[in-house]
C-alpha cells in the first residue's frame, strides 16, 4: 500500500519574515480606488442599459418615468449591479492575472497561501467575504496592520494573500535558488474540470435568466399594478378635495330648497384658487361639484375631470362619483357605479 501523498508546497513567510512581500493597508485602498472608478463604469453602463431597456418601451405606451417608477427599477437592477462587481473581481482575481485592474496598476497579486494562482471559487468565497470585513465595523479591514501576513478577515476566509508582485518574484526565485528546481507553488497548475472563465460564463447566464424575467414581470405586473394604484390615489385626493364644498352644498339645499350655481354661492374661493398639487380647480356649477386634474398629475388623469351631483333631497342627500374623461379603472370605488 502506497504512502498518501504529501503536500511539500513552501507557504508564504510571515510579513517579518519578508517585509517587501506583502502589500500595505494603504496600497491596497489606493488598488481598491482605481478599481472602485473601473467597476462603477461598468455597472452603469450595463445598469443603464438594462434600465433603459426597461423604460423606453413604457415611455412610448404612454406611461410616465416618475421618480417612485424610477426607484423601484433601481430596486430591481440592484442584485444585477452587485453580480456584475463580483465577476469583477472574482474573474479578475482567478485568471493569469491574478489581479483586479486597480491591483495590476499598482504591481499587485492575489495568490493562496503558497503564492499559487488562486481559483475562481476561492476568489469569490474572498469577494463575499469581503462583506463580513465591513459587517464588523470595518474591523475586517484592520487587520491587515496586524496579521503576520498582512491578511484582512476575508483573506483568512479565503485563504489568500495580497502580494507584491516584485516580493513574490523575489521569493520563487529564493524558492528555486534552494531547492534546485521549480516550487510546486509556481508549477503550472492541472486544469480542472470547468476553469474559471467558464463557470463565469455559466453564472453570467443564469443571471440573465434570473434578470430578465424579473424586469419583464416587472414591465408587465408590477410597475403597471403600482401606476394604478398610485393614480387611483391622485383622483381620491381630488374627490376628498370636495368634502367641505359638498357639506356646503347640503346646507345649502336644506336651506333654500335650490342648488347652488357658482362657487360664490356658498363662499368658496374661486374655482382656480382650489388647487393642489394634482388639481388645478374646483369648480361649483349647477349644484354639481367639477374637479379639473393637472399640475403634477399622472397624464393619464392630466386635464381630466370627476364630476360629483347631488342626488335626492336634504333630507336623504347622496353623492353620484363620475368622470367623462378619465378611464374608470382609475376611479376610487364610489366612482364605480
Amino acid at each position: 500500500m502506497e504512502p498518501a501523498a504529501v503536500d511539500d508546497r513552501q507557504e508564504l513567510p510571515v510579513h517579518h519574515h519578508a517585509p517587501l512581500l506583502y502589500a500595505g493597508f494603504w496600497r491596497r485602498v489606493a488598488a481598491w480606488f482605481i478599481d472602485c472608478l473601473i467597476f462603477s463604469v461598468i455597472a452603469g453602463i450595463l445598469v443603464l442599459a438594462f434600465g433603459t431597456w426597461l423604460m423606453v418601451p413604457w415611455v412610448m405606451l404612454g406611461g410616465d418615468p416618475d421618480p417612485t417608477m424610477t426607484r423601484m427599477v433601481d430596486i430591481a437592477l440592484l442584485p444585477f449591479g452587485i453580480v456584475v462587481v463580483w465577476l469583477y473581481y472574482a474573474v479578475c482575481e482567478s485568471s493569469r492575472w491574478q489581479a483586479t485592474p486597480g491591483k495590476l496598476a499598482l504591481r499587485l497579486r492575489v495568490t493562496d497561501e503558497y503564492g499559487a494562482r488562486t481559483s475562481f471559487v476561492r476568489a469569490t468565497r474572498r469577494f463575499f467575504g469581503k462583506f463580513v470585513s465591513t459587517l464588523v465595523l470595518c474591523l475586517g479591514f484592520l487587520l491587515i496592520g496586524w496579521s503576520a501576513r498582512k491578511q484582512a478577515l476575508h483573506d483568512f476566509m479565503a485563504y489568500c494573500c495580497v502580494v507584491r508582485k516584485a516580493g513574490l518574484n523575489a521569493w520563487h526565485r529564493e524558492q528555486t535558488s534552494q531547492s534546485g528546481s521549480i516550487p510546486a507553488a509556481v508549477a503550472p497548475a492541472t486544469r480542472t474540470v470547468m476553469p474559471g472563465w467558464a463557470i463565469a460564463l455559466v453564472v453570467i447566464s443564469a443571471t440573465f435568466f434570473i434578470a430578465i424575467p424579473m424586469l419583464a414581470f416587472l414591465a408587465i405586473v408590477a410597475i403597471p399594478a403600482y401606476r394604478g394604484y398610485a393614480v387611483r390615489a391622485e383622483v381620491s385626493q381630488g374627490v376628498d378635495l370636495t368634502a367641505r364644498a359638498r357639506a356646503l352644498i347640503g346646507e345649502y339645499i336644506g336651506v333654500r330648497g335650490t342648488l347652488p350655481d357658482s362657487n360664490a354661492d356658498l363662499g368658496l374661493p374661486r374655482p382656480e384658487a382650489m388647487r393642489t398639487r394634482y388639481v388645478t380647480s374646483v369648480r361649483i356649477t349647477s349644484g354639481r361639484v367639477v374637479v379639473t386634474f393637472g399640475n403634477r398629475a399622472s397624464p393619464a388623469i392630466r386635464g381630466g375631470h370627476v364630476v360629483i351631483s347631488p342626488e335626492g333631497n336634504a333630507l336623504m342627500l347622496h353623492w353620484r362619483c363620475r368622470s367623462p374623461d378619465i378611464d374608470v379603472r382609475y376611479l376610487p370605488r364610489q366612482c364605480h357605479d
